[in-house]
């Protein structure tokens, strides 16, 4: 099922195969840039009227309509968000961890 990957940009509706490819095409064919004279800072998502200075401000408000997890646990496969959240995740691998855990069931 790959409704979750339909650009809602106006006008558009195309699918993707994935998170990653839909958040690459909106910030190359709808944010473009500004050596490429297509520069877009305001957000036409659907129902989304966001307007940015910037183009990282804007590139970075699309995580808001396209859930990227980019950072995986080797250990487990779980995906997040930001490298923080991976590190945080990583924890619970630890050996002290599994023995606390352990501790705490008997």
């Amino acid at each position: 099922n790959n409704s979750e990957f339909i650009c809602l940009w106006k006008n558009c509706n195309r699918n993707f195969e994935d998170a990653e490819t839909l958040y690459s095409h909106l910030s190359t064919d709808h944010v473009g840039r500004k050596s490429t004279g297509n520069l877009c800072l305001d957000c036409h998502w659907d129902d989304c009227d966001v307007r940015t200075t910037k183009r990282d401000h804007i590139t970075s408000h699309l995580r808001v309509h396209v859930t990227l997890k980019p950072h995986i646990c080797e250990k487990c496969k779980k995906a997040f968000k930001r490298p923080q959240d991976l590190k945080k995740h990583h924890k619970i691998h630890s050996e002290l961890h599994q023995q606390q855990l352990s501790h705490m069931k008997s």
